[in-house]
C-alpha cells in the first residue's frame, strides 16, 4: 500500500507540477534521500496514523520521540521489522509480516485509536531520519528503520508518607516485585503502569464461604478476564496473614449474561500479561498471603512460592 501511494504522487506530481523544476516535487524513496539526522536507541513511541484518500484509508507506522519537547515523529519507509517485532511482543502474535500497522496493531492493541499516551507500546529505536520532500503524505520525517527494541518496564516514583494507612478500601499501586530482601527486582510495564490491587472490606454472603470473614479483592490491571463463578476472596488469618479461599458470584449464577466481559489477550503484550499473571500468583487458593505495612507501602509475600511484592498508595 506504502508503494503504491508513493506510485500515485509520483505520477500526479510528474504530470500536474507547475514548479519550474518538476524533479523537486517528486517524492523519493526514503532509502535514497538525504540523511538529516542519526538516531541510535532513541526511547520512542509506536502509533500508527492514518491516511484518508476519498474511501481509501491507509495505515501507516511511525514512532513519537519521547524526549523531545516536539513530539518530533519518524515515519519508516518499510515495516517488516516492525511486524517481526509485534509477533514477537504480543500475547498470540501475527501471521502477517507486513502491512500489519491496521489488523496487527491499529485496530488489535491501540484498539481503533483509544489508547493513547502512555499506553501506546514504548521502544527504543535506531535508523536514519531523512529529508521530507513535497508530497510526503505522511506527518514527520521519513525514516529508515535499522532497529527496534522492547523497553520492558518503567520504575515507579516512590513518595514516602508517614501516618497509618489501612489495608482495605484504598487503591494499592504496583511497584514491582522484590526479593527476600525487598529489593525491587521487577517494575511494571510501561504500557501498563496503573496495575495495583483493591482489598474490599465488605463481608460476603452466599455459598459456599469457606471463610465466614471472607472480603473481597481485585487486581486492577489492563487484562480482562471472564471470571468463573467461583472466584478468591481473602480473610485475616492473624495481623499479618491473609488466607485465601473461594465464594460464589451472586451475579455469575446460572444462566450468565451474554454481555459479560470476557478474555482481551490478543489486545495485550506479552509483558502485560505476565506481570499481571505474576502478581495473580500471590494470590492462590487455600494458601496464606503474608503482609505488612510501613507507612505507605504495602508488601504481599506468599512464603509457598515465595512470589513478593511492593505496593504503594496515597
Amino acid at each position: 500500500m506504502r508503494n503504491l501511494i508513493f506510485l500515485l504522487l509520483f505520477f500526479g506530481f510528474f504530470g500536474c507540477s507547475q514548479q519550474d523544476d518538476p524533479a523537486q516535487n517528486i517524492p523519493l524513496e526514503i532509502g535514497l534521500r538525504k540523511t538529516v539526522e542519526e538516531i541510535a536507541g532513541v526511547p520512542a513511541f509506536l502509533d500508527v496514523e492514518t491516511i484518508t484518500n476519498g474511501t481509501q484509508t491507509s495505515y501507516l507506522f511511525f514512532f513519537e520521540l519521547q524526549d523531545d519537547a516536539q513530539k518530533r515523529r519518524l515515519v519508516p519507509d518499510k515495516d517488516p521489522l516492525i511486524c517481526s517485532f509485534l509477533n514477537e511482543q504480543l500475547m498470540y502474535g501475527m501471521t502477517i509480516i507486513e502491512g500489519c500497522a491496521d489488523v496487527g496493531y491499529f485496530f488489535r492493541y491501540l484498539r481503533y485509536g483509544e489508547a493513547r499516551g502512555n499506553h501506546r507500546m514504548h521502544v527504543t529505536v535506531s535508523g536514519k531520519a531523512k529529508e521530507r520532500r513535497p508530497g510526503d503524505p505522511f506527518t514527520g520525517s521519513p525514516f529508515v528503520l535499522e532497529r527496534i527494541e522492547k523497553i520492558e518496564s518503567c520504575p515507579v516514583a516512590i513518595t514516602d508518607k508517614s501516618g497509618s494507612f489501612s489495608l482495605e478500601n484504598r487503591f494499592w499501586k504496583f511497584v514491582g516485585f522484590i526479593d527476600q530482601n525487598g529489593n525491587i527486582i521487577s517494575s511494571p510495564t510501561c504500557e501498563n503502569p496503573e496495575i495495583g490491587i483493591t482489598f474490599y472490606d465488605k463481608l460476603l454472603t452466599g455459598s459456599p464461604i469457606e471463610d465466614p470473614e471472607a472480603k473481597s479483592f481485585k487486581i486492577e490491571s489492563a487484562v480482562w478476564i471472564r471470571s468463573n463463578q467461583l472466584f478468591l476472596v481473602y480473610g485475616k488469618e492473624s495481623d499479618n496473614k491473609l488466607r485465601i479461599t473461594r465464594a460464589v458470584d451472586p451475579a455469575w449464577m446460572p444462566p450468565r449474561p451474554a454481555t459479560a466481559q470476557t478474555n482481551n489477550f490478543d489486545q495485550l503484550t506479552k509483558g502485560i500479561y505476565n506481570k499481571f499473571d505474576s502478581l495473580s500468583q500471590i494470590f492462590l487458593f487455600n494458601q496464606t498471603v503474608d503482609f505488612e505495612i510501613n507507612g505507605n507501602k504495602l508488601e504481599l509475600r506468599n512464603p509457598t512460592n515465595g512470589i513478593g511484592a511492593l505496593l504503594i498508595t496515597n
